[in-house]
């Protein structure tokens, strides 16, 4: 009781107790952890490429187009589809045709 009246009177400090004294000790180094763990992700995240392009909101705009216009669209995508099915089916029956002609094979 004395005591604590003279570290009042006379501004002086209280010596802290072991636990106290462990308890900041963890607490820094914790604080140490974090702070390296942060200075990492953050090193690596300048040094790595943005994850993703950026987006360009002009395209994502809904457009409003009539159902010919929509339709002459599709129906040259279809076309276009049809031509590289069309080059591939054609260049597989001439690999087959070519691999049946080396190895002998009639019909």
């Amino acid at each position: 009781m004395i005591s604590e009246l003279l570290r009042k009177w006379f501004n002086l400090e209280r010596e802290p107790c072991r636990s106290c004294e462990t308890l900041q000790m963890q607490l820094s180094i914790a604080n140490d952890e974090k702070r390296q763990l942060l200075n990492l992700i953050m090193s690596s995240a300048k040094s790595s490429a943005p994850l993703s392009p950026p987006v360009e909101y002009e395209k994502l705009a809904p457009k409003a187009m009539t159902w010919n216009v929509r339709r002459q669209l599709l129906e040259q995508e279809d076309r276009a589809q049809a031509k590289i099915l069309a080059e591939q089916k054609a260049h597989a029956a001439s690999s087959i045709a070519s691999l049946e002609k080396e190895l002998g094979v009639a019909e």
